[in-house]
């Protein structure tokens, strides 16, 4: 790499990052300081997933997993489910993209039988419910109707599911079904992910919990040139929260944009920024209507500790929060932390489980290269 062009620009960069570090929002209109002294006596669950995998010439041998713990306030951590499946992906295509998914799927499986089985509060999930929702439509195929594939296959997944759930043997069902076209077999995991994500939001939507370390989205300081979680991050220091933005707040919003001026490109922008992220939400009504809001806002558990996404599917009030510090340690629940640290799959795990399946296949260096390159 040629470092000059690091010299050359060096002064540029610097000035921009100083300008964004010294630039300071007026956050007083949206937070609320808070000490989270007065929780309440609330049972929690929560969980990671992870996944790995070895690109060979002809097939990738994957593994993914996933792990919940139980933590009751003024109680020890507790392990309650761990679910890990290995397989090969077929067909070879977009792999790292559908193992993300098929992770996903398998977290949100552990979470449905965490609140069948545990008797849990509150669910938590690592990550946004918002970033959850966007999933439901991110893959798919131009030459294939998801909706199609739904109608066909929503029974008999929806049943292997609910078997999945009953036994406790958690995994991927969609790779057990038959499918000759490949763009079918990948709108078909597309289709057990919305599936799997309304069978949860239909028995449980009110008590699961989205917690994100990062997110992109501005939903406060629309024009900013900072997400809004760096916004608050910067402007604040002590315990607090934003005040919650919902679906309808958003909605509301973009109705009266469209009744003021048309000509304006920027109001025209905010709409359609506003737009997308409604229908972003609001796709997995497309199949069952089981979404009427979602709510969006950020925390700092502690003071000068991190800010935290907080996504919700009904308001979380103080008592909530205040439970939430109980659990967390530096300001980020326990369970979670915990989690993400136990459910990794290494390298070295998943090339003992190719030299025990005798695998001998040529290994892709080409793509082994690139993904370390990229840290994947």
């Amino acid at each position: 790499m040629d470092l000059s062009i690091i010299l050359k620009k060096k002064g540029v960069i610097r000035k921009k990052i100083e300008e964004l570090e010294n630039k300071n929002l007026n956050v007083n209109d949206y937070w609320v300081e808070c000490d989270f002294n007065n929780p309440k006596d609330l049972f929690f669950g929560g969980g990671d997933g992870s996944f790995n995998n070895i690109d060979y010439i002809s097939y990738s041998l994957y593994m993914i997993g996933s792990i919940s713990y139980l933590h009751r306030v003024g109680e020890k951590i507790e392990r309650a489910k761990s679910s890990y499946d290995i397989d090969i992906i077929q067909p070879y295509v977009s792999v790292r993209d559908r193992l993300r998914l098929y992770m996903l799927t398998m977290e949100l499986k552990n979470a449905l039988w965490t609140l069948e089985n545990k008797g849990v509060d509150y669910y938590l999930i690592d990550g946004s419910l918002y970033s959850l929702l966007i999933q439901t439509h991110t893959y798919g195929s131009k030459y294939v109707d998801v909706e199609e594939i739904y109608n066909n296959y929503s029974k008999e997944i929806k049943n292997l599911i609910e078997e999945e759930i009953k036994s406790g043997d958690i995994r991927i069902t969609s790779n057990n079904i038959e499918v000759e076209d490949k763009n079918e077999k990948i709108v078909l995991e597309q289709v057990e992910y919305i599936i799997t994500f309304l069978e949860l939001l239909k028995k449980y939507k009110d008590r699961l919990i989205g917690i994100s370390k990062t997110s992109k989205i501005n939903i406060y300081f629309k024009n900013a040139l900072m997400p809004d979680i760096a916004v608050f991050s910067k402007n604040t220091k002590n315990s607090g929260y934003s005040i919650p933005i919902s679906i309808e707040n958003l909605k509301k919003e973009m109705e009266e944009i469209e009744e003021m001026e048309k000509n304006s490109n920027k109001l025209k922008r905010k709409h359609d920024y506003l737009k997308r992220i409604i229908n972003n939400i609001e796709y997995i009504n497309k199949f069952e209507n089981v979404l009427d809001n979602l709510y969006l806002q950020f925390v700092r558990l502690e003071n000068n500790k991190g800010i935290l996404g907080i996504s919700s599917l009904k308001p979380i009030d103080e008592h909530v929060l205040s439970s939430l510090r109980e659990i967390s340690v530096n300001g980020y629940p326990y369970i979670l932390k915990k989690s993400h640290e136990n459910v990794e799959i290494t390298d070295d795990a998943l090339e003992m489980c190719a030299k025990i399946l005798k695998i001998n296949e040529t290994v892709d260096r080409y793509l082994l290269k690139k993904q370390r390159r990229m840290g994947l």
